[in-house]
């Protein structure tokens, strides 16, 4: 059995997530950017996808189309880590491929140092104990690539969206230069499985 579901089955659970949201008692005032969001993380995992040997590109496509999926809920209203919340419903749905990128897009490295991130500590030391025993493979990393290429309703470089994930979170200098350290690792790990520039392979160049 396959650990997540066809691309059929997966829109039709990205479409539930949003109206989950929409029924919670305040606006989902980020509809549009999730949908612009999760949809272009889909179509670049699937791009590049299909260029790695090994990869199924409808299982990427599917990855990142539900990585956000946690983000049903809102963290700040509800307080819950949206890859908490993502994490624990696909479990619960029976799709543990998709669970895991909802917590490990968020991480580049399992072995992360909390200082470099702005989440409440509770969260972190949550996603600590879920990562130890997981070995990241290339859709983890793939997914966490792909969604440094999404920021509000325009594709940008991945250095572009680390300056708008700072700003949001209202991240400290040491915080945002780990972020870009992590933008630049990922791209050599791409360029290199795909022989070619991502950036260019997805019309960024």
């Amino acid at each position: 059995m396959n650990g997540f579901p066809d691309k059929t089955e997966a829109e039709k659970i990205w479409l539930e997530g949003i109206m989950y949201r929409r029924a919670r008692p305040y606006p989902f005032s980020l509809e549009d950017e999730y949908r612009f969001h999760t949809t272009g993380v889909a179509a670049a995992a699937e791009k590049l996808a299909a260029r790695i040997d090994g990869l199924n590109p409808e299982k990427a496509y599917v990855l990142g189309l539900l990585h956000d999926y946690g983000k049903r809920i809102s963290e700040r209203r509800e307080n819950v880590f949206h890859a908490r919340e993502g994490y624990e419903q696909m479990m619960l749905a029976g799709w543990p491929d998709v669970a895991r990128v909802c917590l490990t897009h968020s991480f580049a490295d399992k072995n992360f140092d909390p200082r470099f991130y702005s989440y409440p500590a509770e969260w972190l030391v949550w996603a600590k104990e879920k990562l130890a025993d997981m070995e990241y493979d290339d859709y983890d990393y793939l997914i966490c690539y792909c969604d440094k290429f999404f920021e509000k309703l325009s594709m940008v470089t991945p250095e572009q969206r680390a300056e708008g994930i700072a700003v949001r979170y209202k991240m400290n200098t040491e915080q945002k230069e780990y972020l870009l350290r992590e933008c630049t690792f990922l791209k050599k790990y791409f360029d290199e499985k795909t022989g070619e520039d991502t950036c260019k392979i997805l019309g960024l160049k």
